[in-house]
């Protein structure tokens, strides 16, 4: 059973890595399949850097995608300018503060700190909210209980 089991999980894997390909997240916009295929090609000859060959061909395939990246943000920011001068052409202010706010502002990660100690790790930040979600919880009154109980009602209350 398990051999049958490990046989399919590998044809289905197989299958769906040739058909399908490999998933690369894109962390910015102006990055492009192209430019991920040269990321690929230069990630295949970092393997055969034994050789001056190799290292030629690596230093090669390095600096065009340098090349290729510089030329996609140049041309991704200009796509963005002329968006920005396009939406102050139509007084769309709304759309041209959006595009301003988004080149301009930076995108800063999630921590938490812990007696002025920065948290990073999730596993870190999970465990901290716990204790601060169970302190909330956990708070202890310090007044009087006997204020709460109240004397039942007696019908002579007209």
């Amino acid at each position: 059973m398990e051999t049958l089991i490990n046989t399919f999980n590998t044809a289905v894997t197989n299958t769906a890595s040739e058909i399908l390909g490999k998933h690369c997240p894109v962390k910015k916009p102006w990055v492009t399949a192209d430019l991920l295929d040269l990321c690929d090609k230069r990630r295949e000859l970092k393997k055969k850097k034994k050789d001056a060959e190799g290292v030629r061909q690596y230093r090669a395939a390095n600096q065009e995608i340098k090349k290729y990246m510089k030329n996609a943000k140049m041309n991704w920011i200009e796509e963005q300018c002329q968006d920005i001068e396009n939406s102050m052409k139509k007084n769309n202010s709304k759309k041209t503060y959006q595009l301003v706010k988004d080149l301009t502002s930076t995108k800063q990660g999630r921590t938490t700190t812990k007696d002025g100690k920065c948290l990073t790790e999730e596993q870190d930040i999970l465990k901290r909210w716990s204790e601060y979600c169970s302190e909330l919880y956990n708070y202890r009154t310090t007044g009087d209980p006997e204020v709460l109980n109240v004397p039942p009602a007696t019908d002579n209350d007209n």
